[in-house]
C-alpha cells in the first residue's frame, strides 16, 4: 500500500500547511471584497432611486426592487417580475 504515505519527518507537512493556510486567507480576502462590491451596488441603486432589499418573511426566494412610487418583485426561480400585493 504505497499509495499513502505518511512520512517519518513531520517538516514534510510544512508546505502543505502553508498551502492550506494561504487558501484560507485568499478565501476570506474574496468573500470580504465580494461583499464590498455588493454594498456599493445596493448604494448605487438606491442614489437611482430603488431600494434593494430582502424580505426573509417570505417563504419564496424573491428580491425585492422598488422604486419610490412602483413595486415589484423578481422572482428567481422563475425569473419573472409580478406586481406587488400589499
Amino acid at each position: 500500500m504505497d499509495f499513502l504515505y505518511f512520512p517519518e519527518d513531520k517538516t514534510e507537512y510544512i508546505p502543505g500547511i502553508i498551502s492550506v493556510i494561504v487558501i484560507v486567507i485568499l478565501s476570506v480576502l474574496i468573500v470580504w471584497l465580494l461583499m464590498k462590491a455588493s454594498r456599493k451596488e445596493v448604494k448605487k441603486l438606491e442614489e437611482q432611486g430603488y431600494t434593494a432589499s430582502s424580505d426573509n418573511n417570505r417563504n419564496n426566494d424573491k428580491l425585492v426592487l422598488k422604486e419610490e412610487n412602483d413595486a415589484t418583485d423578481y422572482d428567481k426561480e422563475t425569473h419573472k417580475l409580478h406586481d406587488k400585493e400589499s
